[in-house]
């Protein structure tokens, strides 16, 4: 995987979460350039690289091919525990709406810098003031963050999860964190990824002239 370049990997992890949807016991490059937009050669090239030719016609096995991939990116693992850090509205929404269900990952805690909040919300795991974070965070085995904290407070909150020994964040805020050495950051405000969008129609448009 050390030849492996940053788009291929995420492609691939699209790619993965795709094929684990797919109820075909096999799928050509076509079938996925159709669903995702792909390009058949690219996705063909892709999945070389893990070992796997053809795919024009007869297509992939879709377990075997999910599984090598899934290998290959790390994402075997049954479980992976996650805190969310932030418990104002966004936070809460979060907290409640089950989007983690049936995913290998598993919020185990919640953390907020007010005390009230973490006495007042009721969750199915243990909420926290942001004060005991460097200790429960090791104690629960906890390795990401969803950082869901209002703007002004998120490089605090941020400052702290690397602290506590977070591996990896998933920063829903507008304010941008940056990688530290050990911590792996995705910033993925829904501002941003409407300026991204923005930005492909306006060179599209460009394009077309």
């Amino acid at each position: 995987m050390e030849n492996m370049s940053g788009p291929t990997k995420r492609r691939l992890v699209f790619l993965a979460n795709f094929l684990s949807r797919f109820e075909g016991d096999r799928i050509t490059s076509k079938k996925i350039q159709e669903a995702t937009g792909f390009s058949s050669d690219v996705v063909r090239k892709d999945f070389s690289r893990l070992g796997f030719g053809g795919g024009f016609s007869n297509g992939y096995e879709t377990k075997k091919l999910l599984g090598v991939i899934r290998d290959t990116l790390g994402l075997s693992r049954s479980e992976r525990r996650c805190c969310i850090a932030g418990l104002g509205r966004l936070g809460e929404a979060m907290m409640r709406c089950g989007i983690f269900d049936g995913t290998r990952y598993k919020i185990v805690a919640g953390f907020d810098f007010r005390v009230n909040r973490a006495e007042v919300l009721s969750a199915d795991f243990p909420l926290f003031p942001a004060t005991k974070m460097e200790s429960v965070v090791p104690e629960l085995g906890i390795e990401f963050a969803i950082l869901a904290i209002e703007n002004e407070y998120a490089r605090a909150m941020a400052e702290r999860l690397i602290k506590s020994g977070v591996r990896g964040i998933v920063n829903f805020t507008n304010e941008t964190i940056a990688e530290s050495e050990n911590v792996f950051v995705e910033n993925v405000s829904p501002i941003l990824a409407l300026d991204n969008i923005c930005a492909r129609i306006a060179s599209s448009a460009e394009q077309g002239e």
